[in-house]
């Protein structure tokens, strides 16, 4: 019986493939002490153990994985990596560059120490680096390497052990190492995100110019019977809020029409007037009593996310935004690079930062001209641009590059890399092409990446369990190394060399130069604060590039 559904896996490998997504994915969501696998360890570990059955999986499907998980990574970063790349963003592009050469440095040395073949220490520096795209660069040139088909195979199965051995770590131990640090080094999180918090906010508390800081915009009507507010234009009424509403629409007699710059406000109209609840508290006091009037009160409503594009608008602060392009919008987050950041009225606006933007469609859409590009909703991909920037990425890839003899290519997984990080570049500057919604975005990043890790450690299983029985203690020790060197490294540089930088955003630069979301997360529990995201993105878009480059280069020099 068992034999028998043994041989139905290898005829159907499939089987074990769909069956090991949805183990690695079961896994990957269990919490121990706040702490989750996640879904990348969770697969490699579900495939290493079913596939001790021994199934061959055809290389062009985790090939074609790859190559979509690679590329949404490269797309996805990319305005990031070509954006920072311009004086106020040196500081973090250093973190990256001392945090990625450190790691190298240290797995090459830790390879040579305990004698490791190159599949072990690319897969050390995968895991202990929790760079999983790595491994597919790997692979890649360890198959170019002038090596037997049976070596060949003995070090791609090592990367994959090496990498499951290690990655727990990397995640999880620089989770606590996040939180203990700042600690021992007499940092309060707290203290230093709320100081960071008020610089962005101007030195103040509070910023009620900017747009709205509020989630929830409510919508009234108020009769005008205040003699104060009689001869007034509507930004008059509007500046004598204590906090920031708008007023959208005038009821004059039996006419109803949008408020102008230049409408006058009479005594028995009705306005109606969009902001924050406990803003319109005030407006029976400042303005009249509220009134139940569906014609003046009919607006059409707008939540959009509106991306940052234009060359008058990147580089400005939030309220200088909001003084002049805000008017009747809303703000309801920014996010950058996925992360959303702390809102404060100085905050820099960077290009292709994403506005989550509410108010009035009118006012929302001219907002959209004045900044940048909608993201619609739409579930459409330019397939079109994909495929062929993953055709020029793969060609790209097999250009080799002889260096003191050694034919150094960007492999297969680094030209696809770069072909997406065009790709996100060309796309932030001509928004009209190369669609590439989140939604599919996950798909291609987490299932094409565990499709590609499922296939590998099934290819891997039979030889893991004798892998782990001889260096998998040496191998775990490495990974301990390697994984603090780097964040060490780097926090000495950050407060020896950047001494200006604050440490909120010096630690959140070393988990974005690490790529370790986890760590970023465990920051902003322990700061209570969004801030460390500042810090994170471009170092995440560096990481990510250097990083997975890294996998080859770690075969070459072994």
């Amino acid at each position: 019986m068992i034999e028998a559904i043994f041989e139905l896996c290898r005829t159907y490998p499939q089987l074990l493939i769909f069956l090991a997504i949805a183990i690695g994915y079961f896994i990957g969501k269990i919490k121990f002490l706040g702490f989750n696998l996640g879904s990348t360890a969770g697969c490699l570990i579900a495939a290493l153990v079913v596939g001790q059955i021994g199934v061959t999986i055809p290389e062009l499907l985790q090939t074609v994985a790859f190559a979509l998980f690679i590329f949404a990574i490269g797309y996805k970063v990319g305005p990031q990596f070509f954006g920072a790349i311009r004086a106020d963003g040196l500081d973090y592009i250093w973190i990256s560059l001392v945090v990625a050469v450190t790691g190298l440095i240290t797995a090459l040395a830790l390879g040579k120490f305990f004698g490791f073949d190159p599949g072990t220490t690319a897969g050390l520096l995968g895991g202990a680096m929790t760079q999983s795209a790595i491994i597919g660069t790997a692979d890649g040139a360890i198959a170019q390497l002038p090596i037997s088909s049976i070596l060949k195979s003995t070090f791609t199965s090592n990367v994959a052990v090496a990498y499951a051995v290690t990655y727990i770590f990397g995640t999880a131990g620089l989770v606590i190492f996040f939180k203990i640090v700042p600690k021992l080094m007499g940092i309060d999180l707290k203290a230093e995100a709320k100081k960071l918090e008020q610089e962005l906010s101007g030195g103040g508390a509070d910023s009620p110019e900017l747009f709205s800081w509020y989630k929830r915009v409510g919508l009234r009507a108020y009769k005008v019977t205040n003699a104060n507010c009689v001869g007034k234009t509507p930004s008059q009424i509007e500046a004598m809020f204590p906090a920031r509403i708008a007023l959208e629409k005038i009821k004059h007699g039996d006419q109803v029409f949008d408020a102008q710059p230049n409408s006058v406000i009479q005594s028995g109209d009705i306005v109606a007037l969009v902001g924050h609840r406990q803003a319109l508290i005030e407006a029976d006091k400042i303005v009249g009593p509220e009134v139940d009037d569906k014609a003046v009160a009919n607006i059409v409503g707008e939540i959009m996310n509106i991306c940052v594009l234009k060359k008058d608008v990147v580089g400005k602060t939030l309220g200088q935004l909001a003084a002049k392009y805000g008017q009747g919008c809303f703000l309801r987050r920014i996010t950058r690079g996925g992360q959303e950041l702390p809102l404060g009225r100085d905050l820099v606006v960077r290009k292709c930062d994403v506005l989550e933007v509410a108010g009035a469609e009118k006012d929302v859409e001219e907002l959209i001209k004045n900044v940048g590009y909608a993201e619609r909703p739409t579930s459409a991909t330019d397939l079109v641009m994909v495929g062929i920037a993953i055709v020029l990425g793969t060609l790209l890839g097999l250009v080799a590059v002889p260096i003191f003899g050694i034919p150094l290519t960007l492999g297969i997984g680094g030209g696809v890399l770069v072909a997406g990080l065009v790709a996100g570049w060309l796309r932030a500057v001509h928004p009209t092409f190369g669609h590439f919604p989140d939604s599919a975005q996950w798909i291609f990043t987490d299932l094409g990446l565990n499709l590609f890790i499922v296939c590998v450690g099934l290819v891997a299983g039979p030889k893991a369990v004798v892998a782990i029985q001889t260096t998998g203690l040496s191998i775990f020790f490495a990974g301990v190394i390697l994984t603090l060197t780097p964040m060490i490294v780097g926090i000495i540089f950050g407060r020896l060399v950047l001494r200006k930088l604050n440490p909120v955003l010096l630690f959140g630069a070393l988990t974005g130069a690490g790529t370790i979301t986890a760590a970023l997360n465990a920051l902003k529990e322990e700061a209570e604060s969004a801030a460390p995201a500042l810090g994170y993105t471009v170092p995440y878009a560096f990481g990510n590039v250097l990083l997975t480059v890294w996998g080859t280069l770690v075969v070459y020099l072994m």
